[in-house]
């Protein structure tokens, strides 16, 4: 059994918080606000769903980021 936290999406190979792909993910972001700013905290994007997520969440899907591929 995963732990909760560390089965987190933050720790997901699948999870991606870099703010230049959640600003291509969205257009128009950059006319709102900006994927920069504070509003949008930690949260990425799921490669594996094609989901805004937060960092805090977790599926059935998670693969350990820093396990072998």
């Amino acid at each position: 059994m995963k732990n909760v936290t560390t089965a987190a999406c933050r720790n997901c190979r699948f999870f991606n918080g870099e703010p230049a792909l959640i600003e291509a993910a969205f257009p128009g972001l950059k006319s709102l606000s900006s994927a920069y700013s504070s509003v949008r905290a930690d949260a990425g994007i799921c490669n594996r769903h094609g989901l805004f997520v937060s960092p805090s969440k977790g599926c059935e899907d998670f693969k350990d980021r820093d396990a072998g591929a």
